[in-house]
This record gives structure tokens, C-alpha cells and sequence, in this order.
């Protein structure tokens, strides 16, 4: 009698198990199955290999969603497959600019059960070690100017014949991917805003000297004031490191020689650390001067008085670059793409528009 219960309650015990294991058992086959396709259809929508109707790859991606099936990455890589991960390098992710960034990555990524490797520091040897072990699919790579990327690495990755998709200007312009803002064009609008309410004296607060975005920006803020033929009396350019206490300290030093009726900051926090300091001295904004920033931060509008700034599509920056690599990975394109993707300027109090 003993042994009967025993058997009983291993069978219950095992049953269970298994229901509760339910979606690692669940395999290529039944997707297969429900879906109505065979598994190498299936097959070619996971790995993204040859081409597949988008009606199909829906159906397919539909079934794999409704019962929980989670592609074996590693097997896939070790038979000479796709390893469904993108290997990300950004220079941080502590600030608002990189978290919308990594958020529209994320993003599309999941929809396509690809993973993301994160890398926050320019380390030769672990992007190295991704490229020549075939460990991704593609990299995205955030080139800003302040950390250039070794050559070894790009030239591991371009042997390998793994793609790459710049956020910003690739190092070499002709044989890279690259999804671009129109820093130029923003900072243009800018310099138009500023000669309809007639600014004289400028501070221009720059990122670092050799900071790519900042440097677009500076340009493009001097060529909307020739545009204009603007009767510009000054025109000081300070540096900081795109925070909120470099900007303050910008603000600080040119001040105390010099009297300005505007402030373009080539960020938000920048912006931010001037509007302090002018506060902690009895200057107005805008009644006494009025600042600017760009990006169009969360807390831009929120600011007293509301910032008038420059926006980015911080987060589209992200989903467009991994798009870019997802749909290079399906295609198999060998097409260099390049994309600018536009700003807009947001009027608002600080620089002494009263109807925003």
C-alpha cells in the first residue's frame, strides 16, 4: 500500500512540475504548430535570415508571444546562427540624454526578442572580445567626440563583417552606418529667435572643445546670425562640460567683466547652472537677460521661468538606431545608411516671449 502512494505521489509531483515548466518545454515546433507554418519559416522570422512576407513574420511572432517560446541564443550562435544581441556602447547612462536613448534601444529590441550587451566604458579588450568570438549580431556604437574608438576594435568588427550603426558622426564618414541629430539646423532656429527680439551682447556656453555635438551647435548658431545679417555686438564663447555646475561657473566668470542680454547654452543644464546663478545675484530672467538651452530636458518646462530650448527626439534616437541594425540584420545590406533626424524649437518664458 505504501509503494502505491508513493507511486501516486511522484506521478502528482512530476505533473505538476511539468505545468509549471510548461514554457521551457515549449519548442520550435510548437510554434510551428500553431502558427501554421513550418519550422523553417519560423526558423528564418527568429534568426532573420532570407525573406519572409510581413503578414507571415507577424503570425509568427504572434505565436511565439502567445506561448512564451524563448529562442536558445546560445545554441543558435554555437550552430552558426544569430546570437539575437546587439552589443551597445554609450560613454553613460546616468544622465536624462542616455537613459531615453537605452529606452528607445530597449524598446525595440524586446519586441524582437533581440538582447542588448550594455558597455558604458570604451573598453578595447570586451568590445574586442564581442566582435572577433562572434558573441552579437551588430553593434551600436555612441560616438561623441570625447572618447574616440580604438582603431583596432573597428577594424575587428568590420573583418568580421558585423554590423555597425553609429548615434553620431561615424570616425570614417564613407563606410559606417550612422543616425544623426541636426545640431546645426537647431542651433540655426536659435540664432533666427534670438535676432527677432533684437539680443546684442551673447554668451554662447559650448560643451568641450572637442565635443562633436557641441561643436555642430556653435556653428550652427554663427551661420543663422550671418543668415540674419545680425548687428551683433558681442559674441563670447564659454566651455563647459555640458552640467549644471559647469554652466553656473560659465555664468560666474564672464559676468563679472562683461554684461550680456542673452545666454545660448549648448544644453539644458547648462542653461540650468546660468539661471542659478544669475538668481543668486539679483539678475532676472528673462527682464535682465534672457537664456536658452538645448535638448528639451523633463525639466526644461518646469523651470521658472520655463526654458525656451532646442528639442532632440532623445528617446527616437534609440528606437531608429536599433531598427536601422535590425532591419541590416534581415536584409543582409551592405548600403551604407545615413540619417539626420530633425529638432524643433520650443519657445517658452526664459527668453522673454510671453505667449508660448
Amino acid at each position: 500500500m505504501l509503494d502505491k502512494y508513493t507511486t501516486l505521489i511522484k506521478i502528482v509531483s512530476g505533473y505538476i512540475m511539468n505545468q509549471n515548466n510548461f514554457e521551457s518545454r515549449v519548442t520550435i515546433d510548437h510554434v510551428a504548430s500553431l502558427c501554421g507554418f513550418s519550422k523553417a519559416t519560423v526558423s528564418r522570422v527568429i534568426n532573420r535570415e532570407g525573406s519572409v512576407k510581413p503578414a507571415t513574420e507577424a503570425k509568427v511572432w504572434e505565436a511565439i508571444k502567445k506561448l512564451g517560446y524563448m529562442p536558445n541564443n546560445a545554441a543558435s550562435a554555437l550552430s552558426g546562427g544569430k546570437t539575437r544581441t546587439v552589443a551597445v556602447y554609450l560613454p553613460d547612462v546616468k544622465t536624462e540624454y542616455y537613459a531615453a536613448l537605452l529606452t528607445g534601444l530597449e524598446d525595440v529590441a524586446e519586441k524582437k526578442f533581440f538582447n542588448i550587451i550594455i558597455k558604458t566604458k570604451n573598453n578595447k579588450k570586451a568590445l574586442y572580445d564581442l566582435a572577433i568570438n562572434n558573441k552579437v549580431d551588430a553593434f551600436v556604437l555612441r560616438n561623441n567626440g570625447l572618447q574616440p574608438f580604438d582603431h583596432d576594435v573597428l577594424v575587428a568588427i568590420k573583418r568580421q563583417g558585423i554590423p555597425v550603426v553609429f548615434i553620431g558622426k561615424p570616425p570614417t564618414e564613407s563606410d559606417s552606418h550612422a543616425i544623426l541629430i541636426d545640431n546645426v539646423g537647431g542651433a540655426r532656429l536659435m540664432a533666427h529667435h534670438y535676432v527677432q527680439h533684437g539680443f546684442k551682447n551673447i554668451l554662447f556656453i559650448a560643451g568641450p572643445k572637442d565635443n562633436i555635438d557641441s561643436n555642430d551647435r556653435l556653428y550652427g548658431f554663427k551661420m543663422g546670425l550671418n543668415e540674419m545679417s545680425a548687428d551683433i555686438q558681442t559674441l563670447d564663447i564659454a566651455h563647459g562640460d555640458f552640467q549644471r555646475e559647469s554652466g553656473y561657473q560659465a555664468a560666474q566668470e564672464t559676468f563679472e567683466n562683461h554684461k550680456y542680454d542673452a545666454i545660448f547654452a549648448a544644453s539644458d543644464h547648462m542653461a540650468l547652472g546660468a539661471m542659478l546663478y544669475c538668481r543668486s545675484k539679483g539678475i532676472r530672467v528673462p527682464e535682465d537677460v534672457a537664456i536658452t538651452g538645448f535638448d528639451d530636458t523633463f525639466f526644461s518646462e518646469f523651470l521658472d521661468p520655463p526654458l525656451t530650448t532646442v528639442r532632440q527626439p532623445m528617446q527616437d534616437i534609440g528606437s531608429i538606431a536599433m531598427e536601422t541594425v535590425l532591419n541590416i540584420l534581415e536584409h543582409n545590406s551592405s548600403r551604407f545608411q545615413k540619417m539626420i533626424l530633425p529638432t524643433q524649437l520650443q519657445i517658452r518664458k526664459s527668453c522673454g516671449c510671453t505667449h508660448t
